[in-house]
């Protein structure tokens, strides 16, 4: 790292030496330009001589003015060339020296996870399990009083069975309650019939989420809960039908009547929906 620094130094050095070559270059021509003037101004000569030399004075600053302006273009260049080189110099650089933090970050996460590994073998820590996934295009959306469902493009002939569970773009949509070859309806987690175990992430307080007149609400509370606004809702796995640690919605409200939701999904913007289901 320290070398590209170095090359990156030259650079801005070599930037610097052909903005002062065009400086001097510059104050040449003016200098022999008003030496020229004073002689022709201040000394008397013969016509003769006086032609002659300004025939030569023109000539010697045409040809000047020629090796000025190549001089001109070509440390214009050479300082465009320099520029550009310094930049992708410096880019260079500042991209080596995040690979660098990234390659930095990697090794930690691979101890950090060989370390989980041994401690889980230590604690006797069942293994994760595995699912398979299907992402189905969602066709339709019915959102009334009575009741809230969704119809997928994809069923049995995609191995999609009843009771799988549907996520959304952030958090949990619900469960396949019907299928057929190509289609599922998918039961939403604000449908009257929903029942979803539930636990807040921060005070950890365990419930029933489900939906009571036109409000999702937590119920089976303990009077003494710990629950505040803003925390998050995830599924808690009890009941084993929906897996741990899902998002489902926000707590927006707590009153004397319980403790009011807002799903984390916005059900009428989803366009695809992925299923899930445990592997084989």
């Amino acid at each position: 790292m320290a070398i590209l620094a170095n090359r990156v130094k030259i650079r801005n050095n070599l930037i610097e030496l052909s903005k002062f070559a065009l400086f001097s270059i510059r104050k040449f021509f003016v200098i022999i330009l008003v030496l020229v003037s004073c002689y022709l101004l201040y000394f008397s000569t013969p016509r003769v001589v006086a032609n002659a030399l300004l025939e030569s004075t023109g000539r010697f600053l045409s040809a000047g003015a020629l090796i000025y302006q190549e001089s001109i273009q070509t440390l214009k260049w050479a300082h465009g060339r320099l520029s550009y080189f310094k930049d992708l110099e410096a880019e260079n650089l500042r991209l080596k020296l995040e690979l660098a933090s990234l390659d930095n970050t990697k090794q930690l996460a691979v101890r950090t996870q060989s370390e989980n590994m041994e401690l889980k073998k230590l604690l006797n820590v069942t293994q994760n399990i595995s699912y398979d996934f299907v992402t189905a295009k969602i066709i339709s959306t019915a959102i009334s009083p009575f009741a809230s469902s969704a119809i997928i493009q994809a069923g049995t002939n995609d191995g999609i069975n009843i009771n799988n569970i549907v996520r959304g773009k952030t958090g949990l949509i619900g469960r396949i309650s019907e299928v057929s070859a190509n289609y599922a309806t998918v039961m939403l987690v604000n449908d009257h019939n929903s029942r979803i175990p539930v636990i807040t992430s921060n005070s950890k307080v365990r419930g029933i989420l489900t939906k009571q007149g036109n409000h999702l609400k937590l119920i089976y509370l303990k009077n003494n809960h710990d629950a505040t606004n803003g925390e998050v809702i995830y599924t808690s796995g009890d009941g084993k039908l929906y897996p741990k640690g899902i998002a489902v919605a926000v707590i927006s409200n707590i009153t004397n009547e319980g403790a009011f939701v807002q799903s984390i999904e916005n059900f009428n913007d989803l366009e695809y929906a992925v299923v899930e289901s445990k592997a084989n």
